[in-house]
This record gives structure tokens, C-alpha cells and sequence, in this order.
């Protein structure tokens, strides 16, 4: 690893000794750097699988890796023939480059032992204070308990690895030890291992307080149907509560939306205009559906997730009387992802077995074309596909965490807490749901099925924005949203004619609507942002095209400081909607180069698609 032997003979200080000595510390050298790799291939390969003799190999990998690269220091700095030998300049070089790989590697194997010693308390012992059975939760808990006293060790570690790599020069190496060096860096990233320990770190208070490491905490749970498209994702068909004492779950306790907006007899809990129980519900609502009162299925119009959140609570409080610390929103493609995990699952109460690849349409079978409980088969999925979740072996975790957060990127899974740590833990990892304050120009299309059908799983969408910047900052947008694919599917799924939308566009607060074709469309103001508002329809069979023109004012600067930031924001239960963006600069500039998020992209005209939130950058240049 470290090729002395190489110095030696470039310098001519030779000896059998010393030659002795030198091959016998590459030898070890190279020992220990199989030993810590072999330790660390089994972590990295066997990812979430990993087994428990696998930990034990690992952690024996780890140990000798240690013993192995401290005698190697021991020798290089205290062995009177290298002592001797690093009195000349280049040699001197060389052994402290391999002093300082013999201490990476020391900090790289026992961080690695240190962390598979943790996991392998949780799956071959059992864990402190936390009885026979444990819950997902409170083996969680239990495992940061055991972690968290070795953070900071974990984290001295891993700075004094890096301020190891850092000592080591660019340049004057031999080739063996920069070969070395290059392998180093190429088979562990230290800067980034410390930055994810660094987010562990961060995390975990607000995981503490999810799981009710201090007392009981209750969410409410919204299972929305992107079919029926609404403002934070799809309609509310099902709840669910979901509750942590100290880790332990209490009974999942899904129920049909019905059983609390509705009385025994049917007639809804809260009261029309003028009674005490009642509250105003959104226009476009109450246009369609002749609402005499809000209600919590409805609670998610805002497609800002903390609002819906808040109205959400506010509604089943005035329903029901019940409290909860927080929302979380689930949706049929979460589940999706959930099913990958754990395979096919039994619903005993239907007779169906659903999978990752039928579950959307064997849920839209039963909640939609069946007579009776329709609503009850989200419940009772939920129940079962939770309960295996629960099963999984601890092994499968990061898969999971996996999926939640994938679900959290494509919205999902969005989630709201009263807790700070928890709200912030939620924000960082993408899974807040809030409608985004960008700098520079923005951008976000929500459509609310209000036709009481399940149009959205088959209508198609697609976007184009024109951007023109003009000479005095502003800049003119020309939106077109075009919309197919719609066929009469049956009444019960699609209805009796085709789509009744309610179109909401937010733009920059400074925005100024210019004119509309194929709808007509009111601004206001509404979360720091204006919007454009209105209805559209499209008719089965039919292709409708809508054009939205609107100026927004910028910066008077925004063209001398030779970039426009524009941030489009994706609907929550959309999947990868279409999207295209095209730029136009005035007379006297250039497009330099455009990037969304790190990725070039070519100049002129954007496609992708809304899978996630988008940044574009685009780099101007003068003529």
C-alpha cells in the first residue's frame, strides 16, 4: 500500500533491515486495507439484507483492520530505520502520506465497527428496557439509545479522517502511495460519510418526538385518492389514527370518512348556514356539491399541506371532539411502493390479494363498482399492508425509509406537526407539503376534480411555459396546459359527460394576469402568491387547450445580474405530468447555459417531466 521500498531504493539508503522492514509494513499495510474493505463491502452490499452473521464478520473485519493498521503507524513512527530514513526530504514526504493512511484507516475501521456493533445489538440481543416484543418504534428508539453515546466518538472519528486526508499532498508522491491515495478516495467518500452522520445527528430529536420518546403523541392520517384529484393530492375517502407512547404503536385504527362526517342516520354532523356546528366551505365546493357545511373529506382544498393540515384538525375537532398532534397524507402510490417491500398482501374481508402492480385498480374496482362498504376496502388494506410493514425484519428498514423517502419527493407522503422538531425533520426531508417561497420566478398548477368521479387516474396533462424577459426586468409568461386521454369509462368511474375542474395557477405575488383562452380565470391573492382561478371542463373524447398570458415584474437588475431562477412546483398526486420550458431574451443577450437543479441541460428548449419539484437556472449573457 504504501510502497516504501520504492523509497528506498530511489534513495539508496538500502539494508536488509530496513528493506526487511519495509516490505513487512506494505505487507501488513495491504493486510489491513483488505480487511477494513472486506468489513465495509459486507455493510455496502448487503445494504438493508444485511444479516446477522454478516454484522459479526463485519465487526470481526473492523477488529483486525484496527490492530492491524495501528502496528503499521507504531512502526512507521517509532522504527529507528525510518526514523533514519525521513531525514531526507522526499522520503519524509512519503512516510508521512503513509503515517496519515495508516490513520484514515484507523478511523475508518472504527467507525465501522462502532456502528455494525449497534446494528447487531438490535438484531442479535435484546435491546435495553423494552421487554419481550418490541415495536418498530421502540426498537428505534432503543437503537438511537445505543448510538447516541458513541455520536460523538463516531463523529471525532470521522473529522480526524478528514483532516488526515487532507495533510496529504497532491503532488510528490511516489506512484504506489498516490495510487493508494486515489483508491482511498475512491472507495469511501469521508466527507460525505460525516456529513450523513452529521444528518443523523440532526434528525434525531425530531424522530425521538415522533415516536413519543417523552409521551403520547396522535396523528391523524388522510388517505387521499389522486383519481379525484384535490389540492394537497386526492379526494379524502378514508382516515386513519395513528399513535407512539415511547415507541410503542397503538392499534392502527383506519376508518371509512363517512363514520365521521356523517351521523348513524346519514344526515352529516355539521350544521347548514346558521347553525352552530357550521363552517363555510370553498366556493367552488359548495357550487357543485351544495354543501351545507364543510367537512373533514373536503379538508384538504388548500394545496398547501400545513393549511389543509390545520383545516383538517379544525374540522375533526368540530366533528368529533378529537385532538391530534399532527396530519400525515398517504397516497395509492406510496402503497405501491410499500407492496415492493413486503410482496402480495391478503385481504381477508374482500378475498383480494393485492400486489405493487394491481393495487390502484383492484382499489378503484371495490371503492367504486361495488354496492356496498365500498369505502371500508381502504381500510381494511391499510390494516394489512401496515401489519406486514410492522413484521418486516430490521434488516428491511432502509428500504423502507427508502420509500418513505421516495413518497416524500413525489408528494406522496406529506406530513404537518405541532412538535418543532418533528415540523422541522418533515421540512428538511422534503416531506412538508408546503407550497415553496422561491427567490426569483415560480410556478405551480393545481387542479381540483370537482365532478364527484375518478377522472384523474386516466386524463393525461401536459404543460409548455414561454418566458420572454424584456429590457426593463419583466418578464411575459404564456402558459399552455393541454389536456386528453379522457373516455367514458362508466358512470360510476367517470361520470355521466367528462371533467369538471377548478384551475388554480400561483404565480410570483407580483404577477398581473394579461389574458386567457379556453377559460376564463380571476386573480387573487393567496399564500404570499397571486393566483389565476377559475373553471374548465374537458368532455370525453375531447382535446382542450388552455393559454394563460401573465406578466411578472422582476428585478429591475434581473437582467445585469445574468440569471433567471425559476422554480416549478409539482401537484401532490400527480406522478410525472409533462412539462417544457422555453426562454427568449431581448435584443443584445444571449443564453449562456441552462441547468435544472445540477444537471446541464441543452440550451433552448426544456422537456422533462413533474416526477418532483423543478429548478431551472438560466445563465444570460450580454452581446
Amino acid at each position: 500500500m504504501f510502497a516504501i521500498a520504492t523509497v528506498v531504493a530511489l534513495l539508496g539508503i538500502g539494508g536488509l533491515k530496513l528493506l526487511s522492514n519495509t516490505l513487512a509494513v506494505q505487507a501488513e499495510a495491504n493486510q489491513a486495507k483488505g480487511e477494513l474493505l472486506a468489513g465495509a463491502t459486507i455493510v455496502r452490499d448487503a445494504g438493508a439484507k444485511l444479516t446477522p452473521a454478516q454484522l459479526t464478520q463485519a465487526i470481526h473485519d473492523f477488529r483486525l483492520a484496527e490492530r492491524h493498521f495501528r502496528h503499521v503507524r507504531g512502526v512507521l513512527t517509532a522504527s529507528r530505520s525510518f526514523a533514519i530514513m525521513a531525514r531526507v526530504p522526499l522520503a519524509r514526504r512519503q512516510i508521512s502520506a503513509a503515517t496519515d493512511l495508516s490513520d484514515i484507516g484507523i478511523h475508518g475501521a472504527v467507525t465501522g465497527r462502532l456502528m455494525a456493533e449497534a446494528v447487531s445489538t438490535s438484531l442479535l440481543e435484546p435491546l435495553p428496557n423494552a421487554g419481550n416484543h418490541l415495536d418498530p418504534g421502540q426498537k428505534i428508539l432503543a437503537l438511537l439509545d445505543l448510538l447516541d453515546p458513541k455520536l460523538n466518538q463516531l463523529t471525532s472519528e470521522l473529522d480526524l479522517a478528514v483532516a488526515d486526508r487532507a495533510r496529504i499532498p497532491s503532488f510528490g508522491l511516489l506512484p504506489q502511495i498516490s495510487t493508494a491515495v486515489r483508491q482511498l478516495d475512491a472507495k469511501i467518500d469521508l466527507k460525505a460519510l460525516r456529513t450523513s452522520l452529521l444528518a443523523l445527528r440532526a434528525d434525531e430529536p425530531g424522530v425521538r418526538q415522533l415516536l413519543g420518546a417523552t409521551g403520547p403523541r396522535s396523528y391523524l392520517v388522510l388517505e387521499q385518492d389522486p383519481a379525484e384529484l384535490r389540492g394537497t393530492g386526492g379526494f379524502i375517502g378514508s382516515v386513519a389514527f395513528l399513535g407512539f407512547d415511547r415507541g410503542k404503536m397503538a392499534p392502527f385504527d383506519p376508518q371509512d370518512i363517512d363514520k365521521l362526517d356523517e351521523n348513524p342516520n346519514g344526515t352529516f354532523v355539521l350544521g347548514g348556514p346558521g347553525t352552530k356546528t357550521h363552517v363555510n366551505p370553498p366556493y367552488p365546493l359548495e357550487y357543485t356539491f351544495k354543501l351545507q357545511s364543510w367537512e373533514l373529506r373536503d379538508a384538504n382544498w388548500s394545496p398547501d399541506f400545513p393549511t389543509a393540515s390545520r383545516q383538517a384538525e379544525f374540522l375533526l375537532n368540530r366533528e368529533r371532539g378529537t385532538k391530534v398532534d399532527g396530519v400525515i397524507a398517504i397516497d395509492p402510490y406510496f402503497i405501491q411502493r410499500l407492496l415492493a417491500i413486503v410482496g402480495p398482501v391478503s385481504i381477508p374481508e374482500t378475498g383480494d390479494v393485492v400486489d405493487q402492480h394491481n393495487f390502484f385498480d383492484v382499489t378503484l374496482s371495490r371503492v367504486e363498482l361495488t354496492t356496498s362498504n365500498r369505502k371500508a376496502f381502504l381500510s381494511y388494506a391499510s390494516k394489512q399492508i401496515l401489519g406486514r410493514v410492522l413484521s418486516l425484519p430490521v434488516g428491511k428498514w432502509f428500504s423502507v425509509l427508502q420509500a418513505i423517502q421516495s413518497g416524500c419527493d413525489a408528494r406522496s407522503v406529506q406530513a404537518y406537526f405541532h412538535d418543532p422538531q418533528t415540523e422541522a425533520l418533515a421540512t428538511k426531508h422534503q416531506c412538508g407539503g408546503q407550497v415553496q417561497a422561491p427567490s426569483g420566478d415560480g410556478l405551480m398548477v393545481i387542479e381540483s376534480n370537482v365532478g364527484g368521479n375518478k377522472d384523474d387516474f386516466w386524463m393525461k396533462r401536459k404543460f409548455n411555459l414561454q418566458i420572454k424577459m424584456n429590457q426593463d426586468g419583466s418578464v411575459r409568461h404564456t402558459l399552455h396546459l393541454h389536456y386528453e386521454g379522457l373516455t367514458d369509462r362508466g358512470y360510476k368511474l367517470t361520470g355521466r359527460w367528462g371533467y369538471t375542474g377548478w384551475l388554480r395557477i400561483y404565480a410570483p405575488a407580483s404577477s398581473t394576469l394579461v389574458s386567457t383562452t379556453g377559460t376564463d380565470l380571476n386573480a387573487s391573492q393567496e399564500l404570499g402568491k397571486t393566483v389565476f382561478e377559475g373553471w374548465f371542463y374537458v368532455q370525453f373524447d375531447h382535446r382542450v387547450d388552455l393559454t394563460v398570458v401573465y406578466d411578472v415584474k422582476m428585478s429591475p437588475t434581473a437582467l445585469s445580474q445574468g440569471q433567471l431562477r425559476l422554480f416549478w412546483q409539482k401537484q401532490a398526486g400527480r406522478v410525472d405530468d409533462p412539462i417544457s420550458v422555453e426562454l427568449s431574451l431581448p435584443d443584445g443577450w444571449k443564453l449562456k447555459s441552462a441547468r435544472m437543479g445540477s444537471s446541464s441541460m441543452p440550451v433552448g428548449r426544456i422537456s422533462t417531466s413533474l416526477s418532483s419539484d423543478r429548478q431551472f437556472v438560466f445563465a444570460l449573457q450580454k452581446t
